[in-house]
């Protein structure tokens, strides 16, 4: 075994402790491009590292806390199990040097602090295409409508309108801050979004629709979602118009070169105080400070921020064990099983048939579409959702379609040449993101089952001892978007800061 000890421009102090890999082992270093997994005949070198601040996770929130804390004149080391930043935003090239956004990719108005960000990162942003008209179709009718809301008969309108206008008054009264002091928090929480669906919708084109936009919106199926969930992001997230439109909504905008770049140019500032993978196994809370295992190193730090969603953070061994309502928290959390898939063209075609790309449907696959071109509209792409179910209570996908991606793909083809045409049969490049899959994130959009806002309560971002915990989990605005991701890195740094 051989030791040497380096400091950095971080200000992280390192002492290297090789265990057989000799020089090539130091050699291989820390950096910002994929590494190979620790392999059992060339042991991966372990540094024993000291820091003021660890932090878990290289996802927008964990790397925008770290930036914060850098800026604050902190030493920061960033622990990423994966060989990749960027977390559960992630740039998929599609050829001719375009990207499309295999996770969150859309940005608004009233997203603040992410839009500060990206003026920082000199990052820019472009429309969403909205020219033209959207398709909705259902039980075997195609029609065009423009604007958010397609053209459903007159009780169907007006029973949507309701529903909206009575949920948005029950968001009204739910604190962003502590959604479990609501006055009707527990029955809320005690029932689903979907369930209260079933109960108040008066026609079934209204309960479709709202069945459709919130399944994307969470990546679930609304019958598994607590209700006082969907009230809470209904409060803090602009309102269900805002939430489900594109111009002047949630959906409005998105980033030149796709949302990774927020996390590749953070990174990349922030140099060799990145450190991939190395998944983090333990955090031990002692009497003067906390030591944080990983796979590539151990650090002794005075605060760590864990930036995970708490079903992510249940891999971590806390010793001294986490207190009973953040572990159990943790175990009873779940993530959505939202997959993205994506059919590229060699052009936009369906702009010139006088169509935006994007479809509301009732069709066996793609039951949302959107145009997912990048703004030049240099190479067409037609992007959908995929869960594990279909829409609603007694819909589902074939194992077929769900285990094969050629199932997948030609299932998804059949309903593009439904609502495009023929063209549509012909992509030159099919791709997918499967999150639920992914090695170290448990899917890309978080979810809440019922009874779990109002028993565990700030148990989510509440610190233990030294641990701060950030992502867009964590967020009281915008929670689920890049920017509750955002706010809740700038919360922890500044928790963190003010006990340093």
């Amino acid at each position: 075994m051989t030791e040497t000890r380096r400091q950095d421009k971080s200000g992280v102090s390192r002492r290297v402790v090789l265990a057989g890999g000799g020089a090539a082992a130091v050699a291989a270093g820390f950096g910002l491009g994929r590494v190979a997994p620790a392999s059992a005949t060339t042991p991966e070198p372990v540094e024993e590292t000291t820091a003021d601040v660890v932090v878990v996770g290289a996802g927008v929130s964990g790397l925008t806390a770290a930036r914060r804390l850098v800026q604050a004149g902190r030493s920061v080391l960033v622990l990423e199990a994966d060989d990749r930043v960027g977390g559960r935003t992630l740039n998929l090239g599609v050829g001719k040097g375009v990207v499309t956004e295999g996770g969150g990719q859309w940005v608004g108005p009233g997203q603040d602090r992410l839009f500060a960000l990206l003026d920082e990162l000199g990052l820019k942003t472009f429309k969403t295409y909205v020219d033209g008209a959207s398709l909705l179709h259902r039980k075997g009718v195609r029609q065009e409508f423009t604007g958010s809301v397609p053209a459903l008969p007159a009780n169907a309108l007006e029973d949507f309108g309701r529903l909206a206008a009575n949920l948005e008054k029950m968001a009204a009264t739910v604190p962003v801050d502590a959604p479990w002091n609501a006055k009707d928090a527990v029955a809320w929480d005690a029932t689903t979004f979907g369930h209260w669906l079933d109960a108040n919708a008066a026609t079934e084109e209204a309960k479709w629709l709202f069945t459709l936009a919130f399944t994307v919106i969470h990546g679930e199926d609304p019958h598994n979602t607590s209700l006082l969930l969907a009230l809470f992001h209904i409060a803090g997230a602009g309102g269900i118009e805002h939430m489900i439109s594109t111009t002047g909504g949630a959906q409005e905008s998105r980033v030149v070169g796709g949302t990774q770049r927020i996390s590749l140019e953070m990174a990349e500032q922030l140099g060799k105080r990145v450190v991939m993978g190395s998944p983090v196994r333990e955090i031990r809370r002692r009497e003067g400070d906390v030591l944080v295992r990983s796979a590539r190193a151990d650090v002794r730090c005075k605060q760590v921020i864990v930036a995970m969603s708490p079903a992510d953070a249940e891999r971590i061994s806390f010793t001294p064990r986490l207190p009973a309502r953040r572990a159990s928290l943790q175990r009873k959390w779940h993530n959505g099983t939202e997959s993205k898939l994506f059919a590229v063209y060699e052009k936009p075609f369906w702009r010139a048939k006088g169509l935006n790309g994007s479809a509301m449907t009732d069709l066996p696959f793609a039951r949302f579409v959107v145009d997912n071109s990048p703004p030049d509209g240099s190479v067409g792409i037609l992007l959908t959702f995929m869960g594990t179910a279909g829409t609603g209570p007694g819909h589902t996908w074939s194992d077929k379609v769900l285990d094969d991606p050629r199932e997948r793909r030609a299932a998804f083809l059949a309903d593009m040449v439904t609502l495009f045409g023929p063209e549509a049969a012909h992509p030159v490049r099919f791709l997918e993101q499967d999150w639920a899959h992914e090695p170290w994130i448990e899917g890309c959009v978080s979810t809440a089952p019922p009874g779990l806002l109002t028993q565990y309560t700030d148990a989510v971002r509440k610190p233990v001892g030294r641990i701060h915990w950030a992502g867009t989990e964590t967020a009281t605005a915008y929670q689920g978007y890049i920017e509750g991701a955002v706010r809740a890195g700038e919360r922890a740094a500044k928790e963190v800061g003010a006990v340093l």
